[in-house]
């Protein structure tokens, strides 16, 4: 256990939440600090007013150390955008031996080695020279000619090569966001930036889910964060630029009023399905600059509010379906973020994606201490930051890997052949 606190810091579009822990042994974390303030200065993972939100950063990180009566530091932070990017690298080296012409046997160091070589190989590739590889997910390992192994160590041979699923970030978003932190006056090693989609599977999925196939899908302030699992790995991420704003943005313009009006009728009033909504009842509607209050009546308020999530879920499924079947996310979608808080919204995605949708609070079983204001969709990602960064130095080797896709088609057509003959 090289540090006992853990500081993770959730730089959202909409808020930044931080918690402070500490590691108490046999895996559990006790939290000793929260702390948020709504966002300025960053939209869709990128920092627009680095001043703004460096102030954000600093109200939430002390927020959590008065509260802890603890400094933050070891500080983890998640990242996301359009910049991020992903390419599958190959990984080759040779298995030393004690014995001329005998195999030799693999061990972890022999593991991370190849790992390294796959994320070699992608970072000479051409258009990524300014970019960092966050991470790096083995696929696949091949022993010479044994194709298909999931843990290689302790195995034997002479070669061992890994397919690697690499996610890179953007070097200036990714400097800004540390600078960020750095002007709001704290330190963060460059090491210790998470894909938030990551961070998030972290919090919400168990490990059937990871070997059975579910979409996870994050809609936050900013963006649409979605992540592919199958086998037990990730399979694809994709980062949508349409998110929480959207709506609110859509509400200020439809009602004529503020931003801040908007986002307050969007969570006492929204509801993502028009039709479940009284048509008659009407609600106050405050003016922009001190216009006269107006009266909108709720449906009108849904129907907004549909018309958006609609739009933004229709775009989620056009960018994923290349990527899946339903036969490969059978614990279907997995969905969290504040947005996912908006009534009926969990409806409005099952209809888009025809597969059935859980909204998915994180897994607090890990925690000791003030773990009941954690029961939110919205504190999915800071959560799994908080996990990640725990577990970073001995997550077990099995966890990233998958057999390949030409295998898992196979099971799938004897399922689909199976289904058949009972229909």
């Amino acid at each position: 256990m090289k540090q006992s606190i853990i500081t993770a810091l959730d730089i959202g579009s909409s808020n930044v939440r931080c918690i402070i822990a500490k590691e108490v042994g046999d895996g559990r974390l006790e939290i000793l600090g929260l702390g948020e303030y709504p966002s300025e200065g960053i939209e869709g993972g990128i920092v627009k007013d680095i001043q703004a939100l460096s102030g954000c950063v600093a109200k939430a990180i002390s927020t959590a150390e008065k509260e802890g009566k603890t400094s933050a530091n070891n500080i983890y932070c998640n990242i996301t955008g359009e910049h991020i990017r992903t390419q599958f690298g190959d990984g080759r080296i040779s298995i030393p031996s004690e014995t001329p012409n005998e195999p030799g046997e693999i061990t972890q160091e022999h593991i991370e080695q190849v790992i390294n070589d796959a994320k070699n190989s992608v970072k000479i590739q051409k258009g990524l020279e300014r970019f960092r590889i966050l991470h790096g997910i083995p696929h696949n390992f091949v022993i010479d000619n044994q194709d298909d192994i999931h843990n290689p160590v302790n195995m034997n041979g002479f070669h061992l090569i890994a397919k690697v699923y690499t996610i890179l970030a953007e070097l200036t978003p990714l400097r800004n966001l540390s600078k960020c932190i750095q002007l709001a006056g704290y330190e963060i090693n460059p090491e210790n930036f998470i894909l938030n989609h990551i961070a998030i599977s972290e919090s919400v999925l168990s490990e059937d889910e990871r070997r059975l196939g579910a979409l996870v899908l994050d809609i936050g302030g900013g963006t649409c964060d979605l992540s592919i699992y199958n086998r037990g790995s990730l399979e694809k991420i994709l980062v949508l630029p349409m998110a929480g704003k959207n709506i609110t943005e859509d509400l200020a313009i439809g009602l004529k009023t503020t931003l801040g009006n908007a986002e307050y009728i969007k969570v006492e009033y929204g509801n993502a399905l028009a039709s479940s909504v009284d048509q008659t009842e009407e609600i106050d509607v405050e003016g922009i600059s001190g216009r006269s209050t107006s009266r909108k009546t709720k449906f009108l308020v849904s129907h907004v509010i549909q018309h958006r999530v609609e739009e933004m879920l229709s775009l989620c499924y056009n960018k994923a379906k290349e990527f899946y079947t339903p036969e490969l996310v059978t614990s279907g979608i997995i969905l969290c973020g504040g947005t996912a808080k908006l009534k009926n919204i969990e409806v409005v995605l099952s209809e888009a994606f025809n597969l059935h949708v859980k909204i998915a609070t994180p897994d607090l079983s890990r925690l000791n201490g003030m773990i009941s204001r954690l029961e939110d969709p919205a504190y999915a990602t800071v959560v799994g930051i908080l996990y990640f960064a725990a577990g970073k130095n001995n997550e077990p080797v099995s966890k990233g890997f998958t057999l390949p896709n030409i295998k898992g088609k196979k099971i799938v057509d004897k399922v689909k052949k199976i289904l058949k003959d009972f229909t």
